[in-house]
């Protein structure tokens, strides 16, 4: 499952219909499989406790031993990792997760524990934790596209004297190199294309190297970077900045020499409803969008350079499809959406069908795209016959439809045709920089599962939102604001109404804009805190005063992080929010 779904921004209308699109969904899903590689997991336990002291370092530092887990007296996290290259064998390689973090320690009674990698066990130590709950800190190195500023925060609440957050299966080879070299780029030229449409988008895909990338051609005039323009047959020398997506740690770097691949797909976008008319003006599906792999391309290259434009060339062949029929339940998911606030304003639906890595269970890895649907909220005309601006309008949310998702998949080896279907909702709030674009907040709920077996049956949600999400003990529903909440503020919720969750994450979003190597970033993530738990004080080092956020919790079933929860392809997730917080 993807650990997380990314949030593009698209605006746009239809036969003078406005369609709302408050930060839609993706046009594609866009990301891990399942947890990084420098992901923090959580273990089973009961409540939390939050002293609020500045914790202290144990005094002596730790030895590491390679003697029985029952023997140790502390906390372990096997580090073996289990790798899946093309065509070779399976290769089982032990990494330090101390590389991947600038800062990792666990923190129990006001004490900080260091770790230790005992490198014959393969596994970090903590000794002498107290058998009580603690909390796993880490912090992940500056993030390359944001300089000069601190990478997010992970952290993991927990009882459990064993972590399985770092042995994991990753698709790919284990010994890919990466950068963090801004300028790294592909220039790519690609023959036999069919026309580009105004729609249309591209995905760079590597299983070996666990790197996935989508890209919009450029129409803008002045745009000097190459891009396809509207009905080329033809890429030539298209340079695109490698930022890729993945589950390894930096912008993995692909080198076809040790057996590699790189693929380009053509993602081609056309209307569900060619032409709407009458009644069909009031349904927002007769305004979605579908897209489907049309065609893809294996490309050549040298070996990438950190830093430099590699050429990349190849030539597109048509994708066989197949057409799958889905009964998307979207009206109950609008129903669980709108709990928080009866008035939903803005929404929108993504039907996303995805090569998930693994067969057996998921494993970690990107997921390139086979084919699916957009569909969003929109005002439509009361009157059905009135056109344009002056027609009195209503808000309508997608209701339940069976739909025909068209999925093509070119891609050898193994893998799980897998169907993601996410509703989200969003919330305007205004830029708390004073800016005249408003900014927005995002709930959403998803299912995922094999795509042969969720066809077989309606696709409704399988887990609701948490209830009851309070700060300081104040609920704060999307559409206020909460002041004077602290640094360390309590986030506490009730479980849902159904579903059963394995796992919850807290993460905590600014909405302060900040400069990025690309742009202004906005909505960014500080990071996020793992637990079972149903009350948590977030920790220093995440708010600040003057700063301003709101709060996502995550109900996940199905995707656990102990041996206690098997991953499995049958994934349940909600993410419900707060509205604006501000220390």
């Amino acid at each position: 499952m993807p650990s997380s779904l990314s949030l593009f921004e698209k605006g746009g209308g239809a036969l003078g219909l406005a369609v709302v699109l408050a930060g839609c969904p993706p046009p594609v899903a866009n990301t891990p499989s399942t947890a990084s590689d420098s992901s923090s997991g959580t273990t089973t336990g009961e409540s939390p406790t939050s002293t609020g002291e500045t914790p202290t370092s144990t005094s002596e530092t730790p030895t590491p031993t390679t003697g029985d887990e029952e023997a140790f007296d502390g906390v372990i996290a096997p580090a073996t990792r289990t790798y899946r290259p093309l065509g070779g064998p399976e290769i089982a390689a032990a990494r330090d997760p101390l590389l991947d973090y600038v800062e990792l320690a666990i923190v129990a009674v006001g004490q900080t524990y260091a770790a230790v990698y005992a490198e014959a066990a393969a596994r970090l130590e903590f000794a002498g934790v107290p058998k009580a709950v603690y909390q796993l800190r880490t912090r992940l190195p500056a993030q390359a596209e944001l300089p000069g500023l601190p990478g997010p925060q992970q952290v993991t609440v927990s009882p459990a004297r064993v972590l399985d957050i770092y042995a994991r299966t990753f698709a790919g080879r284990p010994d890919v190199a990466s950068t963090d070299d801004g300028a790294t780029a592909v220039t790519v030229s690609a023959s036999d294309m069919l026309p580009l449409g105004p729609e249309d988008q591209f995905e760079l895909y590597s299983y070996n190297t666990d790197t996935q990338l989508l890209v919009f051609p450029n129409f803008n005039p002045s745009d000097m970077s190459g891009s396809p323009q509207p009905d080329a047959t033809e890429i030539g020398a298209w340079t695109i900045a490698w930022r890729p997506d993945t589950g390894r740690v930096g912008w993995p770097l692909i080198d076809p020499g040790k057996g590699d691949d790189l693929w380009l797909g053509h993602l081609v976008a056309g209307p569900l409803v060619p032409e709407p008319m009458g009644a069909e003006l009031q349904d927002p599906w007769s305004f979605a969008q579908r897209y489907v792999l049309g065609e893809a391309a294996q490309l050549s290259l040298s070996p990438m350079t950190a830093g430099a434009a590699t050429a990349v060339t190849g030539a597109f062949e048509t994708v066989a499809s197949e057409v799958v029929s889905l009964d998307v339940r979207a009206g109950e998911f609008m129903a669980e959406l709108q709990i928080y606030d009866a008035d939903l304003k803005s929404v929108g639906c993504f039907v996303a069908a995805v090569l998930e890595p693994g067969t057996d269970h998921p494993i970690v890895g990107m997921t390139p795209n086979l084919g699916g649907i957009n569909v969003y909220g929109l005002d439509a005309p009361v009157d059905p016959e009135c056109m344009g601006d002056e027609c009195d309008t209503m808000f309508v949310t997608p209701g339940d439809r069976v739909v025909e998702l068209e999925v093509g998949n070119p891609y050898p080896g193994d893998g799980t045709p897998t169907l993601i279907v996410q509703c989200s909702r969003y919330v305007f709030v205004a830029d708390p920089g004073g800016g005249s674009v408003p900014d927005y907040l995002a709930a959403d709920l998803s299912v995922q599962g094999r795509l042969a077996d969720l066809a077989a049956g309606p696709i409704v949600p399988k887990l609701g939102l948490v209830r009851d999400l309070a700060v300081n003990g104040v609920e704060v529903p999307p559409d206020a604001s909460l002041e004077g909440v602290g640094v360390n503020p309590t986030i506490s919720f009730t479980a849902p109404k159904f579903g059963a969750p394995d796992v919850y994450t807290i993460t905590i979003r600014t909405l302060d804009d900040v400069d990025g190597i690309d742009g202004p970033v906005q909505r960014r993530s500080l990071g996020s805190i793992r637990t079972e738990f149903t009350e948590v004080t977030i920790p220093d080092g995440f708010l600040e005063p003057g700063g301003h956020y709101y709060i996502q919790v995550t109900a996940e079933r199905g995707r656990g992080l102990t041996e206690a929860h098997a991953d499995s392809h049958d994934i349940w997730v909600s993410r419900a929010m707060t509205g604006v917080l501000t220390p």
